[in-house]
């Protein structure tokens, strides 16, 4: 069985005034009732402090559900940002290190957003 992970793509800016469109796309996909969420932020410019909230934020929601939520290309400066929080998100390099950390049985994915 091939378990399907949701994956958000934030590129361009998160800051405060579009932050709220990355929380609704992470609302949305956890109100669908889906337990497997891959955030990926390679492509993000800027990241500002509501931005790291909103990812945050993403990981206690689909945690109530008992889901997981993993973040994907947090580079340098946006890791060294979180550093103040501990471990509290899992973060990787790429996809496919996502996949494997959240499928056990395959390695598939739907793309459900770019913002």
């Amino acid at each position: 069985m091939v378990n399907n992970v949701d994956m958000i793509v934030a590129g361009g800016e998160c800051d405060i005034c579009s932050v709220q469109l990355l929380k609704d796309e992470i609302a949305e996909t956890i109100n669908e009732g889906n337990k497997k969420l891959i955030v990926d932020v390679k492509k993000l410019n800027y990241l500002d402090n509501s931005g790291l909230a909103a990812i945050l934020w993403a990981r206690h929601k689909i945690e109530e559900n008992d889901g997981r939520l993993v973040v994907v290309g947090l580079n340098g400066k946006f890791r060294r940002k979180l550093s103040s929080f501990g471990n509290l998100l899992s973060i990787v390099s790429s996809v496919r290190e996502a996949l494997g950390i959240l499928s056990k049985s395959g390695l598939s994915y739907k793309q459900t957003s770019n913002f």
